[in-house]
């Protein structure tokens, strides 16, 4: 069974500012999502790295 490895949260501003999640499994698949709250990224940081993530990992 594939298991995910890394959850990494990665903010980015090219023009506006973007939140994006990394998931990698321990057979290397990497997946990619988006998410962002229009002034409200760091919030959106916070709540991936301190909620979202603990439940993913394993």
């Amino acid at each position: 069974m594939t298991a995910i490895q890394t959850a990494e949260v990665v903010v980015t501003s090219p023009d506006r500012n973007f939140v994006t999640l990394k998931l990698t499994t321990d057979d290397g698949l990497t997946g990619l999502g988006d998410a962002t709250l229009n002034g409200r990224e760091l919030a959106v940081v916070s709540y991936l790295r301190d909620h979202v993530v603990p439940l993913l990992i394993g």
